[in-house]
């Protein structure tokens, strides 16, 4: 009974001294930690964070805010029911607002300035891939006015080909990158909340934690090439023999412009960069996890630092061909033959790229497009307008933010093109564009963070002040604006799902027909029978789309109502008219015409032109040759009579005579 008594005291004065311990270390973090620690695993997210959970968190030196989220997982109180006007807010930790409070994030304050519910989508560690599945799944039960997606240049444009669930991993709640994550972990009762919650514990491991001293970040982050590379939409996969030669020939030089780019990296790195910017490495993770991303404080949770975003960012905007003169001028200015070298050998590359033809234009894609035109898909589908936005790094929107990170600055003018181009990228895919960088500057000093690169409050209401202007102008037109009644052109995928649709005469002609929303598909002819030409002569509202390719003949064409559109398909020796009637308020009608002889135009020949023809056989079938001019013309016979009633009598036979 006394050893029982014994251990008890001893437990019981282990306990309270434990509980003292955490109550001393809680004090002293003031509740906070330094990253967000209730992220559960999500096999398509990657990561998502917890529901209704709370606490304290202090990114840097900043004051300490309390962060909480909904039953949804997202930050902020649960969500109204749906109601009309409201607006998607989608992106990563600047849309979540690490480091500021619940109610001043920049969806709040648009809210606010727009007295419409505003959602926020907004999750640290996700990128462009995240954003378009969350706002798919939330437009699934909600009818938005508009999803303003926004892109952080900071690491947005590395992450657009590269999923969550390969850069994080969750490690006791904490999200890790993944090369960092331990291999497994040892489990015990409250493990997670006592590796997460405890500040006890939190303190012990921190002491035990050996400091990282790389800041040049992870494989699983990207680097420059992610920013300028072909998506693998561009790979040769094509069925067509002409597409897929081009997409082969696109994919050599591409690789070809990569390697310069590397080279140039090299060259450049002691010219423009700063240079105690370390060269990328890619470290192996230690087997039992290393605890930097738990632990280490400054780099936009645990991320490399901004010294190597930027390096890799300049990188990129050095491929835009408005930097070219930028480069020359430095290649110059250092007498840097080798440099002048690349310079040259990649100018005779893009004279190559732009020399590449295909009679159906092939789009030359990065990672980027494939996410946005996902997204623009599932806004147009349900009613929505889609606004980008391209949030620029606290140093590209001032200078004077290097001087918080004890760097050197950097000459950021080069990114400007980088920027410019996201801009047009953006506007290429329908969507509207917005660069809030002179909206950020007028905020400045103290749009962002200090010793961070996430935005203040003051960053956040200028920010929510710009899109507030934008939404209430309304829709923007854009490159590819669509009018009223108007959808994008299916998708392969939908065509192949899509059955033939009623076309008369089509199976006389030997034509494959679709039809699909506003949009009818047209393919005839073959090898054996191929089409010689296919004209639209009337309707089509410009969008068109018609091609031979290995004797078929391809047409794309929209049918409004009030529409009358026709389209000349020729074979050699017959011609049909594709006729299509949509009247207003009436029915669609689609047919093929009765065929019609082909009757080739006269072809003319200047004397002494080396090309003349010197026979009958060099003319087409049916026409013999004659005439001062040396013409092929039709020969005047029973089966072909003079259209014109009258023949001429020429040296070597009787042909037709023009009118």
């Amino acid at each position: 009974m006394k050893i029982l008594k014994a251990v008890f005291k001893v437990l019981l004065g282990l306990s309270l001294g434990l509980a003292i311990a955490e109550v001393g270390f809680r004090v002293r973090d003031d509740g906070a930690f330094p990253h967000l620690n209730f992220y559960v695993a999500d096999d398509k997210q990657g990561v998502r964070l917890e529901p209704n959970a709370e606490m304290k968190l202090r990114v840097g030196d900043n004051p300490i805010t309390t962060v909480r989220t909904n039953s949804r997982g997202y930050r902020g109180a649960d969500w109204p029911a749906p109601a009309p006007g409201e607006l998607l807010v989608v992106g990563d930790s600047q849309v979540f607002g690490l480091g500021v409070e619940d109610g001043e994030t920049f969806s709040v304050k648009l809210g606010e300035a727009l007295k419409v519910p505003v959602l926020n989508l907004g999750v640290p560690t996700w990128g462009p891939g995240e954003y378009s599945t969350a706002v798919e799944e939330v437009l699934a039960e909600r009818k938005p006015a508009a999803v303003i997606y926004v892109l952080n240049l900071s690491n947005d444009l590395f992450e657009a080909d590269r999923a969550n669930a390969t850069r994080h991993k969750v490690w006791d709640g904490w999200a890790v990158r993944a090369e960092t994550a331990p291999k497994e972990v040892m489990n015990f009762p409250f493990r997670k909340a006592l590796m997460s919650r405890s500040h006890l514990v939190f303190g012990a491991r921190k002491l035990m934690h050996v400091a990282s001293t790389a800041d040049d970040g992870f494989a699983s982050e990207g680097t420059w090439r992610d920013v300028v590379s072909a998506s693998d939409s561009m790979k040769a996969q094509a069925a067509d023999e002409p597409t897929r030669k081009f997409l082969e020939a696109r994919a050599r030089l591409d690789a070809q412009l990569k390697t310069i780019s590397s080279r140039l990296e090299e060259s450049l790195e002691n010219k423009v960069y700063d240079p105690d910017v370390a060269e990328e490495l890619n470290r192996i993770a230690r087997p039992g996890g290393d605890a930097q991303d738990i632990f280490e404080e400054g780099d936009a949770e645990g991320g490399r630092s901004v010294n190597t975003t930027v390096m890799h960012l300049i990188t990129a905007a050095m491929g835009e061909s408005k930097n070219e003169a930028f480069l020359e001028k430095l290649a110059e200015e250092k007498d840097d033959k080798d440099l002048k070298a690349l310079l040259v050998e990649r100018k005779k590359l893009r004279e190559e790229v732009r020399a590449l033809k295909l009679e159906a234009a092939v789009a030359h894609e990065v990672p980027l497009d494939h996410v946005l035109l996902r997204t623009r898909k599932a806004c147009e589908a349900a009613g929505a307008r889609l606004i980008v936005v391209g949030l620029p790094l606290d140093v590209m929107v001032s200078a004077d933010e290097w001087k918080k990170y004890g760097a050197r600055p950097i000459d950021l003018a080069p990114t400007a093109a980088l920027r410019e181009g996201l801009m047009r990228r953006i506007e290429a895919v329908g969507a509207e564009a917005v660069d809030p960088l002179d909206a950020l500057a007028k905020a400045e000093p103290g749009a962002f963070l200090s010793r961070d690169l996430h935005m203040s409050p003051k960053g956040h209401a200028a920010l929510a002040l710009a899109l507030a202007e934008i939404v209430k102008a309304g829709p923007k037109k854009t490159l590819l604006a669509l009018p009223a009644g108007r959808t994008w052109p299916p998708t392969e995928d939908e065509w192949k799902a899509t059955g033939e649709c009623t076309v008369k005469g089509s199976s006389a002609a030997g034509c494959v027909t679709k039809l699909l929303r506003e949009w009818l598909w047209v393919d005839c002819g073959d090898e054996a029978h191929p089409v010689t030409s296919l004209t639209p002569t009337a309707g089509g509202h410009g969008d068109v789309w018609a091609v031979r390719d290995e004797g078929h003949g391809k047409l794309l064409i929209p049918i409004l109502e009030g529409d009358a559109a026709r389209v000349q398909f020729d074979w050699k020796k017959t011609s049909r008219e594709l006729q299509l009637d949509f009247p207003k308020g009436g029915k669609l009608t689609m047919a093929f015409a009765a065929p019609k002889p082909v009757t080739p135009a006269p072809v003319w020949w200047s004397p002494g032109n080396p090309n003349d023809p010197l026979s009958d056989s060099t003319c087409p079938e049916g026409y013999r040759l004659g005439g001062a001019l040396r013409r092929c013309a039709p020969a005047c016979d029973e089966r072909t009579p003079c259209k014109s009633g009258h023949c001429e009598p020429w040296p070597t036979g009787d042909f037709c005579a023009s009118p």
